[in-house]
């Protein structure tokens, strides 16, 4: 049986260099900046850090991944486990740094990111070997098809839930799309998944298509601030974005914070409705300070007024 409420995230783990610009460079442009900054970050590494926090002492989270034998492999170990997570799956590979994104981030917040694999390029399957039986397993897909595609049938053959993200978008079977419950993408990455035609109507129907295009148990569709939108067997609804309690400075990582916190928010016995509420709530506070990890404890607490409402154990 898989262990109750506990996480497994399996994903790229990254020291994220940070340019503060005007504006974004125009192909061939030079753009100068006085600010680069260095923050932990990774996918992965992310939305385990956001599922630690949100879930704190209630949740187990387990990250399994690789670092480079260098001082930001050292860095990125340390930033995770002050939020909890547990590190024995995450490879130390000598002679190979660490995972690297170069972000730029306009005054708006709006970002652009390019990643060097580094040692993420080292994970395997083999990560998993010692990996306990998880009631949520989460995975993105930084790493690559065939790394997610064993780890999806890991969740299966575990017991786990699978909230898979696609994102960056790559191909993935229809068996590990199926398992699914969620799968979770942006609109531009909903929209590069349905061939660039999106459906006509409202934003649900995009959700609603996904899910029936490749079968998954349920589909999540997050609209930067204008929310999300969720299909299941129940049909498809809108969850409106959560009004950020501070100006917007940095939407790096938000997805993230999203996803992290919806899986603690399912380890916690939430439903998708409840989890997604969770969900946008975090990735509204992380928008409000630069890096892609935000102070997302005060989430929990509304999660817990929440759920005690409705019953959630």
């Amino acid at each position: 049986m898989p262990s109750p409420r506990s996480i497994l995230v399996f994903g790229a783990i990254n020291q994220d260099e940070v340019a503060r610009v005007a504006r974004h460079p125009l192909p061939g442009e030079t753009v100068v900046t006085d600010s680069i900054e260095l923050f932990p970050g990774g996918k992965g590494a992310n939305q385990a850090y956001a599922a630690a926090v949100v879930g704190g002492a209630q949740v187990t989270v387990q990250m399994a991944g690789a670092v480079g034998d260098d001082a930001a492999g050292t860095l990125a170990l340390q930033s995770l486990r002050s939020a909890g997570v547990d590190t024995t799956l995450v490879k130390r590979v000598v002679d190979t740094p660490t995972g690297r994104a170069y972000i730029c981030v306009t005054e708006d917040g709006e970002n652009t990111i390019v990643v060097g694999l580094g040692a993420n390029a080292f994970v395997s399957p083999s990560n998993l070997l010692l990996a306990q039986r998880p009631s949520v397993a989460v995975a993105q897909t930084e790493l690559g098809t065939i790394s997610i595609e064993a780890f999806s049938e890991f969740a299966e053959r575990t017991g786990a839930r699978l909230v898979l993200n696609d994102g960056p978008v790559v191909e993935l079977s229809a068996a590990a799309l199926s398992y699914a419950d969620p799968l979770v993408v942006n609109e531009h990455e909903a929209l590069e998944l349905l061939g660039g035609q999106a459906p006509a109507g409202p934003d649900p129907a995009v959700a609603g298509r996904l899910r029936e295009l490749f079968g998954c148990r349920s589909v999540i569709v997050t609209l930067g601030s204008r929310g999300a939108v969720l299909a299941d067997e129940s049909g498809t609804r809108s969850h409106p974005a959560a009004r950020p309690p501070a100006p917007v400075v940095d939407t790096t990582g938000a997805g993230d914070s999203f996803i992290g916190a919806l899986a603690a928010a399912l380890a916690l016995g939430a439903d998708l409705d409840e989890a997604v509420t969770t969900a946008n709530e975090a990735a509204a506070v992380s928008v409000t300070v630069r890096g892609a990890r935000a102070p997302l404890s005060a989430i929990t607490d509304g999660f817990k007024t929440r759920s005690t409402q409705a019953g959630v154990r």
